[in-house]
């Protein structure tokens, strides 16, 4: 199976679980890592707050889609992402104008990134 499975698996298992019982497990995996000697990465953790990457005068809808995957690079893309924003996409090859469609791109983009935040554990400084 790959890491990027195994990750899914897991945070799968930790949404369904209550917070004492996050806490057990994220107790169990620091004692793991440190009993393993593992290297933590040096890179930091992804950014709490998104990328401010300007919207250019007159954008397309397909570019701005990519402006909103880099603006977000904490919102995995994951399939239903990108269903929502297909969905979203075909109405500017049904007619409707990239002003219209950008504008949904990027409320689509919003409510994930919000959906994101509550997800993430308290404590956060940012």
């Amino acid at each position: 199976m790959s890491d990027k499975a195994d990750e899914r698996r897991l945070l799968s298992a930790w949404r369904s679980l209550a917070a004492a019982e996050r806490h057990t497990l994220l107790q169990f995996a620091e004692f793991l890592v440190t009993r393993s000697n593992a290297v933590v990465a040096t890179e930091p953790p992804p950014s709490l707050l998104p990328l401010d990457i300007p919207a250019p005068p007159g954008e397309s809808a397909v570019k701005a889609l990519k402006r909103l995957k880099k603006t977000y690079p904490m919102i995995d893309a994951d399939l239903q992402l990108l269903e929502q924003a297909s969905a979203i996409l075909m109405q500017r090859v049904l007619g409707s104008p990239d002003a219209s469609v950008v504008a949904q791109l990027e409320q689509l983009f919003r409510e994930r990134y919000q959906r994101w935040r509550e997800e993430q554990p308290r404590g956060d400084s940012q």
